[in-house]
């Protein structure tokens, strides 16, 4: 059986927070934080797949947070949640990419499970996704050592150009986007 995926609750209400506890603690691998400095804290301690944070909240905002979280932990799967019409921070969060859901309150539970379900899978897929990357790059370095250890053979030569221009283009291609 697969470990509980780990997920950070933030919200400034307790309630909020006992509710979402009492909902996912089956699920999840739960930690809370009751605003966004407490949260940052819990980042530095522990990797999250997932952070779902609150829009409102004082001394610093859910977008305000998620952003500063990015820099924490920039693999975490970032959701804002809200019950005001605080629509211009988020659609501008989601749409510089600090953001990978929205959701309203109040919530549907079922919604809720499966967005955070989703979020997970987002993260394991990147994951992923990464860790083929750099298997791919290190058996391309292998191979173009070999090739360069045939200095006698053109064909090899050629080959190791070959392979230097296609980790080059791989290192391109898996450099963080901004």
């Amino acid at each position: 059986m697969d470990p509980k995926p780990p997920i950070l609750l933030v919200d400034d209400e307790p309630e909020i927070l006992f509710s979402l506890r009492g909902l996912l603690r089956r699920e999840f691998d739960l930690h809370t934080a009751q605003g966004g400095a407490e949260a940052l804290e819990v980042l530095r301690r522990q990797p999250v797949h997932v952070i779902m944070s609150d829009q409102r909240m004082p001394g610093m905002t859910g977008v305000e947070l998620l952003r500063r979280a990015r820099a924490e932990c920039p693999e975490a799967i970032r959701i804002i949640f809200t019950g005001y019409a605080d629509i211009k921070a988020v659609v501008d969060a989601i749409n510089e990419g600090q953001i990978y859901r929205y959701l309203t309150k109040p919530w549907d539970p079922d919604e809720l499970v499966a967005l955070l379900h989703q979020g997970c899978d987002h993260y394991q897929q990147t994951a992923e996704r990464k860790q083929l990357l750099r298997d791919l790059k290190e058996h391309l370095s292998r191979c173009r050592d070999v090739l360069r250890g045939l200095a006698d053979q053109p064909e090899a030569q050629q080959l190791a150009g070959a392979g230097d221009e296609l980790l080059a283009r791989l290192g391109r291609a898996s450099a963080p986007q901004e």
